[in-house]
């Protein structure tokens, strides 16, 4: 007998089985009392606000996921099989949520014929002809802006002032992703610090998984912030960040991460204003970051890795005592040297410290005295050692930055920044002084490390050698300690 071949679907016949679907789809939304919406929250989320297997029964359900099935089968075939396979229902549920969004966001007006309908199943047509979306990651820091206001772009992240007069970070998201206030679910997360700014990144991508595209933008932002910290001493905190899709449709929900910072106002700040001209610094740095020889083959971790990491974490809120030893954890990771041995580690630290870091406005004295007082607070804070509030407050004033009028709150949070700024020099220092072509102090092993900062000649030597490379590409302030922190009280801190 004669074969007769199946006819193949058409993006037409898809359009028409998807309006069909929104009928009895709005019907059965409208009989849960799902919708109408809100206008200020017309965002659904399957699972959240409406049970998908009420739809999933529908015939027009089951007639539109098999056109899907039948028109993409580079999406949707054999989707247990395989692991770039996608599934219809994403598709299908999305633009549900779409037709409500844009009824919603319109004239309430939930008729399966409104245009509103056609342009969502336009969208879902367009993402299914094409294997390439877009994905956007989001992040709204604190204690950052740009000195005329206006967005600037550095190292592929573009920074957006928050304007003064009025919230409107969330705005700025619901730009780039139009589904992202369904990602706050009607909790929208406050930030009292100031300024703001929002990071974005941004890349076009065929990559199956939308949320592995995601994390690599915000190890992107991740990695800005922690530029930005090096070269500034900012105070940049992360609130909260989302990531999604471009449109509407698409096969992933935006997402919401919180940092864990809530609305609490930190008790100092150092604000950073950023400008375009900022470009070669962050770029040159991130150079140096790659390029430092770190042997990380069949090592679990390395003190580069705990200093990087314990410096970064520091900044977000949190008990500044614990704090405290993360970072003298760092300076000792990032100072020491894998020919070092474990005697007379505070000596070692405060000598290397201070031979380093000196400057005019920050003398070697300083520097010693500084670490000896804070590291000291550290060990008594780890191994155990009662320590009266009388002593504590004591030991805090001793630190050369803390002004003498600062409450004791303020006060520790000016000594945990102080140890922080050193830190951060440090790690700066060791990253240059690493580099070739004028390697003098490299990640594995340089013996002799003290004998030869003990001559006056080589700590000269080496201090120009690494604020130099730093000056080589538009970043020599770094080397130079922060200007001082404020506190939240006051209006300005430039």
């Amino acid at each position: 007998g004669r074969e007769w071949a199946v006819p193949q679907p058409t993006t037409e016949d898809i359009a028409a089985a998807a309006r069909a679907f929104i009928w009895p789809a709005f019907a059965e939304l409208r009989q849960a009392h799902v919708i109408p919406t809100s206008q200020f929250h017309p965002y659904l989320q399957v699972g959240r606000d409406y049970f998908g297997p009420d739809l999933m029964h529908l015939p027009e359900y089951g007639a539109l996921e098999e056109l899907m099935a039948q028109m993409y089968p580079e999406r949707f075939a054999e989707p247990l099989t395989r692991s770039d396979s996608e599934f219809p229902n994403a598709y299908i549920f999305s633009l549900l949520e779409a037709c409500v969004a844009r009824c919603g966001l319109t004239d309430g007006n939930f008729d399966a014929g409104s245009p509103s309908v056609d342009q969502s199943v336009q969208e879902m047509l367009d993402a299914l002809a094409s294997a390439a979306y877009e994905v956007v990651c989001c992040r709204a820091v604190s204690h950052l802006t740009t000195t005329t206001g206006a967005p600037v772009t550095l190292g592929g992240v573009e920074v957006i002032p928050e304007p003064q007069e009025r919230n409107s970070m969330i705005g700025e998201i619901a730009r780039r992703l139009p589904a992202a206030s369904g990602a706050f679910n009607r909790e929208r997360p406050i930030i009292y610090d100031r300024p703001r700014a929002l990071l974005i990144a941004r890349t076009e991508t065929t990559e199956v998984d939308p949320f592995a595209a995601g994390e690599g933008l915000s190890r992107r932002l991740e990695r800005f912030l922690l530029l930005l910290r090096l070269l500034t001493g900012a105070t940049a905190q992360p609130a909260y960040e989302v990531q999604g899709i471009t449109t509407l449709v698409s096969r992933m929900h935006p997402y919401l991460t919180t940092f864990g910072k809530g609305p609490s106002l930190a008790l100092v700040r150092r604000t950073c204003r950023l400008t375009v001209g900022d470009d070669e610094a962050f770029r040159g740095l991130g150079v140096l970051l790659d390029a430092a020889d770190i042997k990380r083959e069949k090592m679990a971790w390395t003190s580069f890795d705990v200093a990087i990491a314990n410096f970064h974490s520091s900044f977000l809120l949190g008990d500044a005592f614990k704090n405290l030893v993360d970072l003298a954890t760092a300076l000792e990771a990032i100072l020491s040297d894998g020919s070092d041995g474990s005697d007379a580690i505070t000596l070692r630290l405060k000598m290397r410290a201070s031979a380093l870091l000196s400057t005019s406005a920050d003398p070697s004295r300083a520097v010693f005295d500084d670490v000896g007082t804070l590291y000291g607070l550290r060990s008594k804070l780890v191994h155990g050692g009662s320590l009266k509030e009388k002593e504590l407050r004591s030991t805090i004033a001793r630190v050369s930055t803390v002004p003498a009028s600062s409450s004791f709150r303020i006060a520790t949070v000016q000594a945990l920044d102080r140890m922080r700024d050193l830190v951060r020099r440090a790690i700066l220092a060791r990253i240059c002084l690493a580099s070739e072509p004028t390697a003098v102090w490299q990640f594995e092993g340089t013996p002799r490390v003290d004998s030869l900062l003990a001559d006056e000649d080589t700590r000269l030597l080496w201090r120009s050698l690494w604020r130099g490379r730093l000056e080589s590409f538009g970043a020599g302030r770094a080397a130079d300690p922060s200007r001082a922190a404020v506190d939240f009280l006051s209006r300005d801190d430039r």
